[in-house]
């Protein structure tokens, strides 16, 4: 079974994602972690339907995931492990840096369940939005409304 679930296309869902201890990109992250998060066709879907925009002062990837067996609060957790293990302090939805840069924020991730009311079947919306370099004033006004 291990066997079939490291390599087979249908694989096992993976709730606990470790973090690459050298990785410092929240999106490259995400990617990581729906990708390990996902089983059977849903792992073409995520790669197919995500995007990742580049408006200069910061990158924004979103995507919508149908997960069996992930719950909300098993994303945030594991985004929550990435902010500390990359110096961070989750505050909410925000990763913020050390108390040194109070204002510093790292990363900010959202994910809402956007499943029909029949719940035929389960759909969340990821959004990381990420800086490049130091937050830029643009990049706090576009994520001030999810703080």
């Amino acid at each position: 079974m291990l066997v079939w679930c490291l390599v087979g296309i249908w694989g096992c869902v993976n709730s606990v994602v470790q973090p690459d201890p050298q990785e410092q990109s929240a999106i490259a992250f995400a990617q990581k972690v729906l990708k390990e998060m996902s089983q059977g066709l849903e792992k073409l879907r995520v790669s197919l339907g995500t995007t990742i925009q580049d408006n200069g002062t910061y990158r924004i990837f979103d995507t919508y995931f149908y997960p069996r067996n992930v719950t909300i609060a098993n994303m945030m957790q594991n985004f929550t492990h990435f902010c500390t293990q990359s110096g961070g302090t989750m505050v909410q939805s925000v990763c913020q840096a050390s108390t040194e840069e109070v204002h510093q924020v790292k990363f900010l991730v959202r994910v809402e369940n956007h499943s029909p009311k029949s719940k035929a079947f389960v759909r969340m919306h990821v959004t990381v939005y990420e800086p490049v370099g130091a937050p830029s004033a643009e990049f706090l006004r576009v994520i001030q409304p999810y703080r």
